[in-house]
């Protein structure tokens, strides 16, 4: 996302980052990748982008490397998404995605603590990914007048009505809910033992017997923490506006319901509205289509200035009181929506 100077200097609240943000090793036929801010939550700034995308292309030459092990420092979070501070470039970050969801070699990320926003992104692009009971992920764009991104409106909009649900209200998932929704492909409460176990593989074919050798039987994971809602999510989620989903939302007489509907009316209308879409066109497009159509609309939504209210409100002056512009869903047109998506779509993975 592109911050205009000014605003930058506004909400520059965390130092510059430092060298080594991504650090680099390798044990026997396995390369590491360490995300390296956990003061940030090992979120990503461009040095982090650019020395992971060029560590990709040095392994992907290198025949000594079968297997890349990507994870987080700091005990706290794989990754917590796009530092929105020093940030600044979406199409470069979507080169990263594509990077990553595309490489020859097998990437596994362990995702245990935060995943968020664009540490989703870097999860879910991943060949194999594990997470643990302590791992929370959650798309929160809505909630700073942004739509989902970092290829999540591809993966969220394969879920369907449920994608759409997690889309539009940022809420967050938890330990083996990823399992569920297939964010992720292995759940365990073993982290440094699996770890241990990757770093003495030698090919993928070791790399999933040792996956699968961590895996817990499928009775002992635990369920989906929201089975019981889906019938209503789907019922309410298949709606074909943002504005018909909070009537049907309304007119259910269920807690989870109006916890839900509260949740999307804190959320900006026209953010929503964009999200909404993009959910929708996803559906017909591949991968790298989706990639290049968020980067298509990330100019035009920040134009609209809903970014940086959402920004102000949650981490400058943090009244969690944003104005949004339009307030209401009902003031969104759909030509201020269309107006998003007619921005030039040319968008080239690396």
């Amino acid at each position: 996302m592109l911050l205009t100077r000014q605003f930058r200097r506004l909400v520059s609240t965390s130092s510059r980052s430092l060298s080594h943000v991504a650090e680099f090793s390798q044990h026997g036929r396995v390369a590491t990748i360490l995300l390296n801010r956990p003061k940030a939550l090992n979120s990503y700034n461009h040095e982090m982008v650019e020395r992971v995308i060029a560590r990709l292309g040095e392994i992907e030459k290198d025949d000594s490397v079968d297997i890349v092990l990507m994870e987080g420092a700091g005990g706290k979070a794989f990754c917590a998404g796009g530092d929105i501070v020093n940030y600044e470039n979406m199409a470069r970050e979507n080169q990263m995605h594509h990077r990553v969801k595309t490489f020859p070699k097998p990437i596994v990320s362990l995702c245990d603590g935060i995943v968020m926003g664009g540490g989703m992104g870097l999860c879910c692009n991943s060949r194999y990914r594990v997470c643990t009971p302590r791992s929370m992920f959650a798309m929160p764009e809505t909630k700073i007048g942004f739509y989902p991104d970092a290829g999540a409106t591809y993966f969220l909009s394969r879920l369907g009505d449920v994608g759409m649900y997690l889309a539009l209200t940022g809420n967050r998932t938890r330990g083996a809910d990823a399992l569920h929704l297939d964010f992720v492909t292995h759940f365990t409460d073993r982290i440094p033992q699996l770890r241990e176990g990757i770093l003495a593989c030698g090919s993928e074919g070791e790399l999933v017997e040792c996956l699968e050798s961590f895996q817990p039987d499928d009775d002992d994971i635990p369920k989906l923490t929201f089975q019981s809602n889906l019938l209503e999510i789907s019922k309410c989620f298949s709606a074909p506006s943002v504005l018909e989903i909070r009537s049907r939302l309304q007119a259910s007489d269920t807690e989870f319901a109006a916890a839900t509907d509260k949740t999307v009316s804190t959320m900006s209308p026209i953010a929503l509205c964009i999200a909404h879409r993009t959910q929708h066109l996803s559906r017909s497009l591949d991968f790298t289509e989706c990639l290049r159509m968020e980067v298509q609309i990330a100019d035009p939504t920040f134009a609209l200035g809903e970014f940086q209210e959402g920004v102000r409100a949650l981490l400058v002056d943090k009244d969690n009181n944003p104005r949004w512009n339009p307030a209401t869903l009902e003031e969104v047109t759909e030509e201020m929506v269309s107006g998003v998506f007619s921005a030039p779509a040319d968008w080239q993975p690396i």
